[in-house]
């Protein structure tokens, strides 16, 4: 706007020159007109901005790759607004990057426009959609007035959620003395029968019941029970750092989760949410406790330091001898780590990025390296 003025002052001086020295009736009437436009497009623009409405549509959730939303503007008045021009930033309350883009718009009058804004490379997490710095311009860009700026709207991206193979070094789900028990689902405890039923076609050998078959001579299957105390605890580190590899470090462990449960394995889901202070812990037997647990996560905000839901872990009650920790850090606390692992059956899933601290932290601790572009070409098979 500034150079546009520059440019008006530097045309009128001119034409008004040309009439000094000409006086002609021609070069006043250009010299009236230089005056005169300007005015008449600042009260049209007064005109316009006043009918001017503006919404922002923004979905509650969102995929990675189709994270959109979606403005709209409305113009009651008959005069066109010339130029409209505001800021929307993005805001990942998780990884506290931002992102500020420049949006402009034109509405003739009595005519409502739409505009889709696509958010580049989005990562997972809460992103909080900010419209500032409204401004309705005039048709010469010499005047410029304010709007209000649009409340904040939120919207929840997911993660890709990749396949993973999942397997369990030992094969069972609970510990201790097995007296809880779902009554309605079975599972994979093999030390308690859920039901008997006959064979069908893709059943486990190991669930055939050998000695009723040949009794009464009909293929006959154990469905084994599933436990309501779970042997495994997938704990995540969620500590700041590069967008990429935050986002890696979510998206597999969120898959490991599903990958667990698509196994028949229920278990504990476990993270530190840096903004509200507080370890959550969510016991999973299905897929629905799966996303109620994933809405908690995506909204948490990551930590400046490490090692803290490792920390608490070790002092709550969920921490026993039996049970397996599946600890998915990308800058795990490598004392507090190699410490754990002396009085705790541990897995350590380290996301890396730079193959030198790879290196370090493998000198270190005992983990599973998985590296930020496994995870986006396809999650390796991993032995818990």
């Amino acid at each position: 706007m500034l150079r546009n003025r520059v440019f008006y002052v530097l045309l009128l001086l001119a034409m008004a020159m040309i009439y000094i020295f000409t006086n002609t009736y021609y070069t006043l009437t250009l010299l009236g007109l230089c005056v005169l436009l300007p005015v008449i497009s600042l009260a049209l623009m007064l005109f316009s901005r006043r009918g001017l409405s503006i919404g922002l549509e923004v979905p509650g959730t969102a995929e990675k790759e189709n994270a959109v939303f979606t403005y709209s503007f409305e113009n009651s008045s008959v005069f066109p607004v010339a130029r409209l021009i505001f800021l929307v930033q993005m805001e990942n309350q998780m990884t506290g990057s931002q992102k500020t883009r420049k949006v402009n718009a034109t509405v003739g009058g009595k005519k409502t426009v739409t505009a889709r804004l696509a958010m580049k490379d989005s990562k997972v997490g809460t992103v909080i959609v900010s419209t500032k710095q409204i401004r309705v311009y005039d048709a010469f860009g010499l005047f410029a007035l304010k709007k209000p700026d649009l409340a904040d709207r939120a919207t929840v991206v997911y993660p890709d959620m990749r396949q993973a193979q999942v397997y369990m070094e030992k094969p069972i789900e609970t510990t201790g003395d097995g007296s809880r028990y779902s009554p309605d689902k079975p599972g994979q405890d093999v030390s308690e029968i859920f039901t008997l039923r006959e064979y069908v076609p893709g059943d486990e050998v190991r669930k055939i019941h050998w000695k009723l078959s040949s009794k009464i001579d009909k293929m006959m299957v154990r469905d084994f029970s599933l436990p309501l105390n779970y042997s495994v605890f997938l704990l995540m580190e969620l500590t700041k750092g590069k967008e990429d590899v935050v986002d890696a470090v979510v998206e597999l462990y969120l898959s490991l989760s599903r990958a667990l449960l698509e196994s028949g394995i229920n278990h504990n889901l476990a993270w530190y949410d840096a903004g509200e202070g507080a370890f959550h812990v969510r016991e999973l037997d299905d897929f629905e406790d799966l996303e109620i647990a994933a809405a908690q996560v995506l909204s948490s905000y990551a930590g400046e330091k490490t090692g803290i839901a490792l920390d608490y872990y070790a002092a709550s009650a969920y921490r026993t001898q039996k049970s397996t920790l599946v600890y998915v850090a990308s800058d795990p606390d490598l004392d507090k780590t190699a410490e754990m692992e002396v009085s705790q059956i541990m897995r350590t899933i380290y996301v890396y990025e730079d193959e030198k601290k790879r290196e370090q932290a493998q000198q270190a601790i005992q983990m599973i390296p998985v590296s930020v572009k496994n995870i986006a070409e396809g999650i390796p098979e991993i032995m818990v």
